[in-house]
């Protein structure tokens, strides 16, 4: 029997790729060069520092306003308070999730659905200020709230896309030898990009090493979608390898679940039997309509589990980070 969920809480409206509908060229409102992110306003959390490892987190696709009604700017404007709190849902729940660290989440300049109905190379562009955005507060994260401590990356959808440029623009060497893991969950890396950026982008292929860490979900093979379509580096978050054999449901360790009665997250069973087919991992026990959504057919047709894939996992995931951190510290 498949198994189904409704999570619409958990159900983020994340848009990474270009809509059917014919692209309409704007002209965008200038923007400010630089968000100051010593200013806390721009911070969901700056951690306590009480434990001995960091999460640097970035949220994923959360803006609903529409080109015209945002003033002809492409981005979500991070000055308004109530642009912030669309965030703070997602930001909470993640804060609740890796709660055994300390909790860095900047809010950035990301781009408003309508951006993606751009040309590529438009898109391209509108992207860099996000990416800059990311890349200013990562920055300012080392220097005054890091202290040396070991670092996990963590994203979803456009978030993971921004942490992708700042693995393959932003980061020193240093600073990469912090890093436990990134876990880019819901994005891809292509071949070339690979081949460009070999030291940046080190996939991680086993459940312990320090690198780059991708996975998208469907519940069957035709209903990979233009977001992971081409990845080549996406792996099983049951296994934390590349192989391809069908695992048992037992390996699947719980999904994250919001629970409101206690106002936490719990990892609830949500038992399937999985396999990496093309670098997507195929969910053969959840139904299909989990977290369809009409609207998005297009880019994430029926089966396409990208809105679930932040915290379908949660279980392995927050095992692994365990696993990866002790390797790292030993």
């Amino acid at each position: 029997m498949k198994i189904r969920f409704f999570f619409a809480f958990l159900v983020p409206l994340v848009v990474v790729t270009a809509f059917s509908c014919k692209p309409q060229q704007k002209q965008q409102k200038a923007v400010e060069a630089t968000i100051d992110y010593s200013d806390t306003a721009y911070w969901y959390s700056c951690g306590d520092e009480s434990h001995t490892a960091d999460v640097f987190y970035v949220y994923p696709t959360v803006s609903t306003i529409s080109f015209a009604d945002n003033d002809s700017s492409w981005f979500a404007d991070i000055s308004l308070p109530e642009v912030r709190e669309e965030a703070n849902g997602n930001q909470r729940f993640n804060k609740m999730l890796y709660g055994e660290y300390n909790f860095y989440a900047p809010y950035y300049r990301q781009m408003i659905f309508e951006a993606y109905q751009q040309p590529e190379a438009i898109v391209d562009s509108l992207a860099q200020i996000a990416a800059k955005d990311v890349n200013d507060a990562f920055q300012y994260y080392m220097v005054h709230h890091n202290h040396g401590r070991p670092f996990f990356l963590m994203g979803h959808s456009q978030g993971s896309q921004m942490l992708i440029e700042l693995l393959k623009n932003g980061m020193a060497e240093e600073q990469r030898k912090q890093m436990v893991a990134a876990y880019c969950i819901g994005y891809h890396v292509s071949a070339e990009e690979l081949a460009a950026y070999p030291e940046a982008l080190q996939p991680a292929t086993d459940s312990t090493m320090q690198g780059l860490v991708i996975f998208n979900s469907v519940t069957d093979t035709t209903a990979i979608g233009m977001v992971s379509r081409g990845d080549v580096v996406g792996i099983n978050p049951t296994t934390w390898t590349m192989a391809t054999d069908t695992i048992t449901a037992e390996s699947h360790l719980g999904m994250a679940k919001y629970n409101e009665a206690r106002d936490s997250v719990l990892i609830v069973p949500c038992p399937t039997r999985t396999y990496l087919y093309k670098h997507n991992t195929v969910c053969l026990d959840l139904d299909p309509e989990m977290v369809f959504i009409p609207a998005y057919e297009e880019m994430f047709p029926k089966g396409n589990l990208h809105f679930a894939d932040s915290w379908l996992f949660g279980g392995n995931v927050v095992k692994n980070m365990q696993c990866r951190l002790r390797n790292y510290k030993n």
